[in-house]
C-alpha cells in the first residue's frame, strides 16, 4: 500500500466473548480496530498544567486551572489503555514565554510533570515543548538542565515489535533572540539519520514524534530530504498548534493533534500493524471545565474534521458491523479508521447489541456527537428497538432536562430524572448505564450521575442519536449476576 493512502476496507472486529470483568460477565467488546496489531502507543500533547492555577489561561482557550483534577485522570485513563509506551510530546507544563512563572512555580510544576511519569504503569517518553524551560526565549542547552535531571535526554527513541518510536527536540538555542525558533541542529539530524539507518538494517517501521510541526521550523529542507529518503519511516506525529491536522512532507503522513489542555481533552491511539499500517484514535479523559466551556474549546476548529480525528496511514480499517443491529429509517452505520459512525437519517437512528435479552446488565458506552440533537444510551430495550429506558444528552435545555433518564412513549417520553449540566457538542463522554434489580443508574464520567427505578423486564442493550451523527470509540455489554 502507498503509505501516503488514508483508505478504508476490510477487517475483523475485536469482540470478547463471556471473559470476566469484575462483577459481570462481557457478552460484546468492540475497541473499532483490527485485531492484529503489532504495538499500540499513546501520544498526548500539550497538557500545559500548571498545579493551583486560579485561572484559565488565554481567554479560556487553555483550561488550566482544573490541572490538579486532570493530571491523575490522564494516568488512570492511559494506564487502563495498556499502552506498550505513552509519548508525551511537549508542553506538559505551562513555563517559558507566555506563561512567564517564578522560579519557584517552575519548579513546582517540573515536580508536577514528575508525579504524573510516576503514576503511568508502562514506558514514557517525556518530550521538550517551546514552554519546558523557565525563560521566555530559549538561549542556550543550560536552560533544559533542571528538565534533563528529572527527565533524561531531550531526544531519545523506543523500540515495540517491529516498530521504533523516535521524540526529537525541536527547540535550536536562539542566543539574544526575542522568541524561540523551532527546528533541529546538525548534531540532532545526524543522530537521527543514524536511527533511520538501524532501523531499515533491522527492518523496523518509524514513527517520528516532534512537538513542533516541521511547518513551523526555520529550515524544514533537510528533514523533508530524509523523510523522503526513509522508507521505513510511516509517520510523523506532532503536538504545538492544538488542533487536527494533516500534511505531507516528504510524502509522508505529518499528523498534528489536538491539545489536551482543551475540550475535549484528548489524547490518541496509536496502533502499528506489520503490514505498515497505522491507526490514530483521538480520546478523551472525558473531563469537562468546572462551570464553563470556552467557545474556543466548543467549536470543531480544533479538532478538524472526522478524517482528521480518526484515520488509518498507509492501509485499510474498515470493519464488519457483527454483533450490531442497526434499525431506524436511513440510518446509516459504519465501523472504520478505529471507531463506529451512526448517523440518523429520519427522527432516530439506533444500534443494539445482539445478545440475548438481560435483566440485570451493564452498557459501557463512550461516544462525542457530531450535530446530534440527542442522543445517549439504552438498556432493556424489545428486540424492534421500542421501550425500554434511555440515558441521554440533549444539545439545548429543553423540560425534559439537559441529561436525563426516561421511559420513551409513542406520545411523549416519561421523564424519570434529570439534570443540567454544561455538555456541549464534540466533548466526548464515557456513560455508564447499569440495571440491578429493578434500579438504574447512569453515570456520565467526572460529569453527573442519574438514577431511577424500572421496570424489571428484560430487554436488550444499545445507543441511539435523534438527528445527526454519534462517533463511538468504545461500546460494551456485560450481564450482572
Amino acid at each position: 500500500m502507498d503509505r501516503r493512502a488514508f483508505l478504508s476496507g476490510a477487517g475483523m472486529l475485536s469482540m470478547t466473548a463471556f471473559a470476566q470483568s469484575g462483577a459481570g460477565s462481557v457478552l460484546y467488546e468492540g475497541s473499532f480496530v483490527p485485531d492484529g496489531a503489532a504495538c499500540k502507543f499513546a501520544f498526548v500533547n500539550d497538557h500545559h498544567y500548571w498545579p493551583d492555577h486560579k485561572e484559565n489561561w488565554g481567554g479560556g482557550a487553555q483550561i488550566t486551572s482544573n490541572t490538579n483534577r486532570r493530571m491523575p485522570d490522564l494516568a488512570a485513563e492511559l494506564n487502563g489503555e495498556r499502552p506498550a509506551l505513552s509519548v508525551h510530546a511537549g508542553d506538559v507544563i505551562s513555563a517559558g514565554g507566555s506563561f512567564y512563572p517564578t522560579p519557584s512555580e517552575y519548579a513546582k510544576q517540573l515536580a508536577f510533570a514528575a508525579d504524573l511519569y510516576k503514576r503511568l504503569a508502562h514506558p514514557y517518553i517525556p518530550m521538550i515543548g517551546n514552554h519546558e524551560t523557565l525563560e521566555g526565549v530559549y538561549e542556550r542547552e543550560s536552560q533544559l538542565g533542571a528538565w534533563s535531571r528529572l527527565f533524561g535526554a531531550p531526544y531519545r527513541f523506543q523500540d515495540l515489535n517491529g516498530w521504533r518510536v523516535i521524540a526529537l527536540h525541536s527547540l535550536i538555542p536562539n542566543p539574544g533572540g526575542a522568541s524561540d525558533v523551532y527546528g533541529i541542529d546538525a548534531a540532532q539530524t545526524e543522530w537521527l539519520r543514524q536511527r533511520l539507518r538501524e532501523a531499515t538494517d533491522r527492518q523496523l517501521r518509524v514513527v517520528i514524534c516532534t512537538h513542533v510541526p516541521p511547518s513551523g521550523w526555520r529550515d524544514s529542507s533537510a528533514f523533508e530530504e530524509i523523510l523522503a529518503s526513509a522508507p521505513c519511516i510511516r509517520l510523523v506525529l506532532c503536538g504545538h498548534t492544538h488542533r487536527n491536522v494533516i500534511r505531507i512532507l516528504g510524502g509522508v503522513p505529518v499528523v498534528e493533534r489536538a491539545a489536551n489542555v482543551t475540550s475535549p481533552f484528548g489524547y490518541t491511539m496509536v496502533h502499528c500493524y506489520g503490514d505498515g499500517r497505522v491507526i490514530l484514535v483521538q480520546k478523551s479523559q472525558h473531563f469537562p471545565a468546572d462551570d464553563f466551556v470556552s467557545l474556543k474549546a466548543q467549536g470543531p476548529a480544533p479538532l478538524g474534521s472526522e478524517g482528521e480525528r480518526f484515520l488509518t496511514v498507509g492501509g485499510a480499517s474498515k470493519l464488519p458491523l457483527t454483533g450490531l443491529k442497526v434499525m431506524g429509517r436511513g440510518a446509516r452505520a459504519s465501523i472504520h479508521d478505529g471507531h463506529l459512525r451512526l448517523t440518523a437519517g429520519g427522527e432516530r437512528a439506533q444500534i443494539l447489541v445482539d445478545t440475548a435479552p438481560l435483566r440485570n446488565g451493564r452498557l459501557t458506552l463512550t461516544m462525542t456527537g457530531a450535530g446530534a440533537g440527542r442522543m445517549g444510551g439504552i438498556a432493556l430495550a424489545g428486540p424492534d428497538g421500542e421501550g425500554g429506558v434511555e440515558a441521554a444528552v440533549t444539545a439545548r435545555y429543553s423540560p425534559d432536562g439537559k441529561v436525563y433518564l426516561a421511559r420513551p412513549r409513542a406520545t411523549a417520553r416519561e421523564v424519570l430524572a434529570r439534570d443540567w449540566f454544561n455538555i456541549s457538542d464534540h466533548i466526548a463522554y464515557r456513560l455508564t448505564l447499569e440495571v440491578r434489580d429493578g434500579k438504574l443508574r447512569a453515570a456520565w464520567k467526572n460529569m453527573l450521575e442519574l438514577t431511577a427505578s424500572v421496570d424489571a423486564t428484560a430487554g436488550q442493550f444499545g445507543l441511539f442519536v435523534d438527528g445527526g451523527t454519534v462517533l463511538v470509540t468504545g461500546l460494551r455489554v456485560e450481564s450482572l449476576r
